[in-house]
């Protein structure tokens, strides 16, 4: 077998970059101890459903660098996940009620012309960096830390009976 090329997009869309995060930060957040749930609709603001290691639910919305919104997100309970900047290694990730973010935001930036109960980060700037350091989602990350806890038998391979598989539409 000859070796094969793969093609490298040079640019992610935004929903691919979506994606992308959504993976890392749950791969993160199921390391550390937390349940990471999908909602079936992308309603209120609300991407993923976490149970903390505490048992705790929280309604989380997934930005790639920090955002508030009061209209979006205010006074509903949502979280904010987000990464920080990316450098060499795992990046940081921070998880912040929006309403505490948003008065940070709006202590900073409620004088700025361009402030419309709204605004944006496309990095962390080192203040802002301080404010977050106890939003940081932390833990002991291991790799293959889950090696040995998950078993498939060898029936999990065979294929599916014709039934089931008509039922697929296939």
């Amino acid at each position: 077998m000859g070796s094969k090329r793969v093609a490298v997009k040079a640019k992610l869309t935004s929903n691919e970059i979506e994606a992308a995060n959504r993976a890392e930060a749950t791969a993160l957040l199921i390391q550390v101890g937390y349940r990471v749930y999908r909602p079936e609709a992308d309603c209120y603001g609300e991407d993923l459903i976490l149970r903390t290691p505490d048992g705790k639910l929280r309604a989380v919305q997934l930005k790639a660098s920090p955002d508030v919104n009061w209209k979006k997100y205010g006074g509903r309970s949502l979280w904010m996940l987000f990464p920080g900047s990316k450098r060499a290694g795992p990046r940081r990730w921070f998880l912040v009620p929006h309403d505490k973010l948003y008065e940070y935001a709006k202590s900073k930036h409620a004088q700025a012309p361009n402030w419309k109960k709204a605004w944006h980060w496309p990095y962390i700037p080192k203040e802002l960096g301080r404010f977050l350091g106890r939003f940081e989602v932390k833990g002991k990350r291991k790799p293959g830390a889950l090696r040995g806890k998950l078993r498939v038998g060898p029936k999990f391979f065979e294929p599916l009976p014709a039934k089931e598989l008509s039922a697929w539409g296939k």
